[in-house]
């Protein structure tokens, strides 16, 4: 067990970096967690033509709106894969985008006929559908693209029943000529029915738990556009169909989009009030979101993944040489897993780090080369793909993003032209595929020592981790100056330490050396943690107050609970 002297050297180190814990560690993590929380969050294309246009906007279960992406030229449809990744069909552009849940933006289909590109539908193998003018189009998860089928009317709304039918929304907004929309069912091998007639212009389909189906119908042109005959249904499987709501109610409703969350409520984007409507199972309306002009309307889905290592940070003294701080990570899984990558100095004076690094770059490395290099995140190539809230808020900052398959990757953060000074490294990743973090840096004193943040997400809400402090083990490998007796804190999101460790053999040692992540040397630090999903510090120091080289390691692991 820890001595007295020992205790007290820990927390005293802990206490001079406490304001770090809370403060500059939650730069790397906080912001991930507050904005892509795991509840079902709501998206919708912006549509407003008044200065937001091209927006993806993103809502909170309460209704609290923020922007998820911009710069589009006239987004519409809006589906998501399993995985969590959001399809934006861009009508103005031809183009179909893939954001990750990070936010970062890959094109994933361009080409498409201008500008009726206006559904997306995705069904269980995988495959994105896209209705596009009369055509609608099938792609395969790698992007291969064929024909579905084609409709005489424009194809607009799409959406699959579980049984795997296609449903297609049909019709063309005409100058008083009602009751001409259709819905088609499309068999999964393209045998195509007539499931409803007598629509007007019928935009957008969703289904509910039990089968439903919700059509939002845009009406007709009475006479020089005053809408007529708009209304949102609801078809029974069998077909019957009833008025949820319609623009003859107390308060008319224009459907543009439809979607329906895991508890059976229906949202509707209304063209007449630019609000986002929620009708309860029971028919209860309520105004969920006002302002905008939304049209796509998706819910994220509800993820259950396994349990992963999502973000990791470390802050610690950038020298110079092979004293800059240097990070690596373990990619995991068979598909191929997008990060953004930043390195921060100016904006840790925000938050009263002293001496912080004036002028950061960042580099990238596989195994054999250097993958990327930036100096100043708006000269990165891939700039534009950073998401607006993972931009560094100094332009001297570094960030850009990259697509890894699975493999060992090394960050390596230094000081421009040489210099020295505070530095915070990050890695976020997409919701999966981060096995193992570490961290190689100077630990110095005080505000100096080296302060690793990672976050732990999926599974069954907890995550086995073993954190390990290595110093004397570093001189095997060439390193000079190695940390000579490192010492390893525990912390959690509320600033407690949670469990400490000096000589990893004094505590836990048999369901260490259980993980086979066993310190080398005894003088080095771990500890073995099962811990509920959140963001969490580690703080590696020097036992007697010495600096040096240390390197700070954290893996996901599996053991008994028994042991």
């Amino acid at each position: 067990m820890k001595n007295k002297q020992t205790e007290t050297k820990l927390r005293s180190g802990i206490g001079l970096t406490r304001h770090l814990i809370s403060g500059v560690l939650c730069l790397a993590v906080i912001s991930l967690i507050c904005a892509r929380a795991p509840a079902q969050n709501l998206f919708a294309s912006d549509f407003d033509f008044q200065g937001n246009y091209g927006i993806i906007d993103e809502f909170t279960p309460n209704g609290v709106r923020s922007t998820f992406a911009s710069g589009l030229n006239d987004p519409s449809g809006l589906a998501f894969d399993k995985a969590g990744n959001l399809f934006v069909a861009d009508a103005g552009s031809g183009a179909i985008y893939k954001f990750t849940p990070a936010g970062v933006r890959t094109t994933f289909a361009s080409g498409l006929p201008l500008p009726d590109l206006v559904s997306l539908a995705f069904d269980s193998a995988g495959n994105l559908f896209v209705a596009a003018h009369v055509t609608i189009y099938k792609f395969t998860p790698t992007g291969a693209r064929t024909t579905f089928a084609t409709v005489q009317l424009g194809a607009n709304g799409l959406a699959f029943d579980r049984a795997g039918n296609l449903f297609v929304a049909a019709g063309v907004f005409k100058f008083l000529q009602p009751n001409t929309g259709l819905v088609y069912k499309f068999s999964p091998t393209g045998v195509r029915t007539t499931f409803a007639s007598g629509l007007n212009y019928p935009l957008a389909l969703a289904f509910d738990s039990r089968g439903n189906l919700f059509v939002a119908d845009g009406g007709y042109d009475g006479y020089d556009f005053p809408v007529v005959g708009a209304a949102v249904y609801k078809f029974t499987p069998s077909g019957l169909r009833s008025t949820v709501a319609s623009e003859n109610d107390h308060v008319s409703v224009i459907p543009y989009g439809l979607a329906i969350d895991s508890a059976d409520n229906l949202f509707v984007a209304d063209g007449v009030s630019h609000n986002i409507l929620k009708f309860t199972p029971g028919g209860v309306r309520s105004v969920f979101a006002p302002g905008g002009e939304e049209y796509g309307l998706a819910f994220q889905p509800s993820q259950a993944p396994t349990p992963t290592l999502v973000n990791i940070s470390v802050r610690g003294s950038v020298e110079t040489g092979d004293n800059a701080l240097i990070g690596g990570f373990i990619v995991t899984g068979s598909d191929s897993k997008q990060v953004i990558i930043r390195g921060l100095g100016p904006t840790l004076s925000s938050f009263g780090v002293s001496d912080a690094l004036q002028d950061p770059t960042l580099e990238l490395h596989n195994s054999t080369s250097m993958m990327s290099f930036n100096d100043d995140w708006p000269n990165a190539a891939t700039a534009a793909q950073v998401p607006m809230s993972y931009r560094p808020a100094n332009i001297r900052e570094s960030a850009f993003t990259a697509t890894l398959t699975a493999g060992a990757y090394t960050t390596v953060l230094s000081g421009k032209n040489g210099t020295t000074g505070n530095g915070l490294l990050e890695v976020y990743s997409t919701l999966s595929g981060l096995s193992n973090v570490s961290t190689r840096g100077f630990v110095g004193t005080g505000d100096h020592v080296l302060i690793g943040g990672f976050m732990s997400s999926g599974g069954n809400g907890s995550l086995q981790v073993i954190i390990r402090a290595l110093g004397p083990t570093l001189t095997q490998f060439g390193v000079n100056g190695a940390l000579a007796d490192p010492t390893l804190a525990l912390v959690n999101s509320n600033g407690s330490v949670i469990a400490s460790n000096d000589n990893w053999q004094n505590t836990q040692r048999e369901v260490i050396q259980t993980t086979g992540f066993a310190p080398p040397n005894d003088l080095e630090s771990a500890i073995f943690a099962t811990l509920p999903n959140g963001n969490y510090t580690a703080i590696l120091a020097d036992k007697n107050g010495e600096t040096g080289v240390g390197l700070l390691d954290v893996y996901k692991v599996s053991v008994a609970t028994n042991k």
